[in-house]
């Protein structure tokens, strides 16, 4: 049986990261991005499931064979210039990067229903980016994540980047992660997680059309917003050009419905947003396993 679940981890090593924090800090962010056309198309170019993968995704969304190999380059090089972008914005390295939205309104309207707040998002932009500047909100932030990086790596971003303005939680095989959920929203304050990978091939999963095939989506996160009765809003964040990322954030809306209707109509209406998105930003998916059932 084909496993379809994610492993939770990137690739690459310490010493990479390294390399790119010493360009970033001695010749700026565009010598970093020239060595990434580089690193680029060695990912490009060496054989590997994720571009087996990534390029499925590009055929999905319609596009001929040679347009989908060059957007597999495209791909795994806006990857890369999205994770340099994160450590330049949180190290401090270049203050040229904005964050702009015309929907962060929603997110306030969100927090004054005095209940806390899902954000749910997807591996889509660079979520980290729109995570960083939501302090302005004036609540804390959460980000759910399941962490399974190498301790080396985090240790060593830590150091260069400092602390996160946002607060970690960490997915546990005990399920403590959810007792922390719950205190933070009796706080109001705001929980952020992804809602578009399978970590386990035992994980009750949901299965929702998703560019006009059924693909799986975990089941117990939709299930978690519907018991705590809060508002949830579908936010994103994409990068521009000019040094520019983009939030959108739908309206926090509460799921009163019957459970497993609410169930569906959330996990309908995250998958409709995230298709939407991606149609907008087809270069900025960043799924790199088997997403789909068939």
């Amino acid at each position: 049986m084909k496993d379809k679940s994610w492993a939770g981890k990137s690739k690459g090593g310490k010493t990479g990261y390294q390399i790119f924090v010493f360009l970033l800090r001695n010749t700026g962010l565009r010598s970093a991005y020239f060595l990434l056309i580089f690193i680029a198309s060695y990912y490009f170019l060496t054989p590997r499931s994720s571009s087996r993968f990534i390029y499925q995704y590009f055929r999905k969304l319609g596009y001929g064979k040679l347009k989908c190999i060059i957007n597999v380059y495209r791909n795994y090089f806006l990857l890369g210039q999205c994770l340099i972008d994160k450590i330049s914005i949180m190290a401090g390295f270049d203050k040229r990067f904005s964050l702009v939205s015309e929907e962060e309104g929603n997110l306030l309207n969100m927090l004054r229903m005095g209940k806390g707040g899902v954000l749910l998002s997807a591996h889509v932009g660079n979520w980290e980016i729109a995570g960083h500047y939501l302090d302005r909100l004036d609540t804390k932030v959460n980000i759910v994540i399941y962490d399974a990086e190498s301790e080396a790596i985090k240790n060593y971003l830590n150091s260069i980047t400092g602390k996160r303005k946002a607060n970690i939680i960490k997915i546990s095989d005990d399920m403590t992660h959810v007792f922390q959920i719950m205190e933070a929203l009796n706080k109001n304050e705001l929980i952020c997680m992804h809602a578009d990978r399978m970590f386990s091939r035992n994980q009750r999963k949901i299965s929702v059309p998703f560019l006009n095939e059924n693909a799986c989506f975990p089941y117990n996160i939709f299930k978690m917003i519907v018991i705590f009765r809060v508002p949830v809003s579908f936010v994103y964040s994409f990068r521009e050009p000019d040094f520019q990322y983009h939030l959108y954030a739908t309206k926090g809306k509460i799921y009163e419905d019957k459970p497993e209707i609410a169930i569906d109509k959330i996990s309908r209406n995250y998958v409709s947003e995230l298709e939407s998105k991606i149609k907008q930003y087809p270069l900025q998916w960043f799924n790199y396993y088997d997403f789909w059932e068939n």
